[in-house]
């Protein structure tokens, strides 16, 4: 087999594997606050807190521990840390379904945080085996995967949860990460050699090794303002397509499909990106999309009915679709080969501390200010990012 060929089947193995762990996670994000009621909470107050806690402490968790895993990646190997992950998700997912009380469930969510998150883990091992003038066309494809689980988990998550039941949910899930641990355990290989003892130096010097690298922390900063521009307005989108449409028998299907319909055009971007970061360097493509985001959020505030809220949106998708894989392909062309594990473990807990900080802030922010300033909030947002990488960042890619 040529290398060519090797590193597209890998690719397209660590593809499936990051759409069976996106739809495990949101998949169980979509039915988690239903289920908590069964758990004893009862009170309508207690549950919206404890689906917030319950949503944001994984990603917390996995934001604080991801370097650490990483930096052990590159000790190790990328292939194991893939399959530690794909193996607690599976264990901790059948898990959920035999708690007895909502604590239970809390102490899970916050072990599953610890054992790192998928995404950095899976970057890094997918890169690893790419040649690096495909390093753009990988992120770009990569990305697609996070997009069509995240569309993917939520409806399949609710087909089988109304079918069989919640806890037997968590179990399919379950069962679904076990595949794809078996398929990457036995389909992907690694050339991994690892560096001397002495050349070693501690985890926290590692990651300190990364942070001070030229670059980064810009970066850093531009992956945390893109995840929070992105989730700040998850809570609020529901309520302002009702404001649209009134007391609709059909909310629920309006605001999905509002919201899918930017995943859908992310993915198509994101699978682009490979072809066009052929013709223009991945900087002009971050601030460019990030300036037309701003925009496009901008006149989101400001849509009349919901079809032109949903074109708006859509719009908004093919920039937010190019702006991820663009940061991390200038990303990787920061840091060395042998440091990307590490290094994806950084920049994937700037990213999760923006989901976790976005949709709290969209809340206050809505509450206190209304919804439309959420929107205006996050065209500032995409605006800072656009600036920031303008006068911050070098061309690298």
């Amino acid at each position: 087999m040529s290398t060519i060929a090797e590193w597209k089947k890998h690719l397209a193995i660590m593809w499936f594997a990051q759409v069976m762990g996106m739809s495990a996670i949101t998949g169980v994000v979509s039915f988690l606050p239903l289920y908590i009621t069964h758990l004893g909470v009862t009170s309508l107050e207690e549950t919206e807190i404890w689906a917030g806690v319950l949503m944001g402490v994984a990603a917390l968790f996995a934001g604080l521990s991801g370097p650490y895993w990483g930096a052990i990646g590159d000790r190790k190997g990328r292939k194991p840390m893939v399959e530690r992950v794909m193996l607690m998700f599976s264990l901790v997912m059948i898990a959920m379904a035999f708690v007895t009380n909502v604590y239970q469930l809390l102490i899970l969510r916050i072990i599953q945080g610890i054992f790192g998150g998928f995404t950095a883990a899976a970057l890094a091992l997918v890169t690893s085996v790419t040649p690096e003038e495909e390093i753009g066309f990988t992120m770009g494809i990569f990305q697609t995967a996070m997009v069509v689980g995240g569309a993917f988990g939520p409806m399949f998550g609710g087909i089988v949860a109304d079918h069989v039941g919640y806890r037997q949910t968590f179990v399919v899930f379950g069962l679904l990460c076990l595949v794809a641990l078996v398929v990457i355990h036995y389909a992907v290989t690694e050339r991994f050699t690892p560096g001397t003892q002495a050349a070693k130096p501690s985890v926290s010097r590692d990651i300190k090794s990364i942070v001070i690298i030229p670059g980064i922390k810009s970066m850093l900063l531009v992956l945390f303002l893109i995840q929070f521009a992105i989730q700040v307005i998850a809570p609020v989108m529901p309520l302002y397509v009702q404001t649209m449409v009134g007391d609709s028998t059909y909310i629920a299907s309006i605001s999905g499909t509002v919201i899918a319909v930017a995943g859908l055009t992310s993915s198509i971007s994101s699978a682009s990106m490979g072809l066009l970061g052929r013709f223009f360097r991945h900087r002009a493509i971050l601030i460019t999309a990030a300036a037309l985001g701003a925009v496009f959020f901008y006149l989101q505030a400001l849509a009349a009915d919901v079809l032109t809220l949903g074109a708006l949106r859509a719009l908004s998708g093919f920039c937010l679709g190019a702006m991820i894989p663009s940061a991390n392909t200038i990303i990787t062309y920061l840091i060395p080969p042998e440091k990307r594990g590490v290094a994806y473990g950084v920049t994937t807990g700037a990213a999760l501390m923006g989901n976790v900080i976005g949709p709290l802030s969209g809340g206050f922010i809505a509450l206190h200010f209304g919804i439309g300033a959420v929107f205006w909030c996050t065209a500032f947002f995409f605006a800072m990012t656009a600036g920031w990488v303008g006068f911050r960042v070098k061309e690298v890619a």
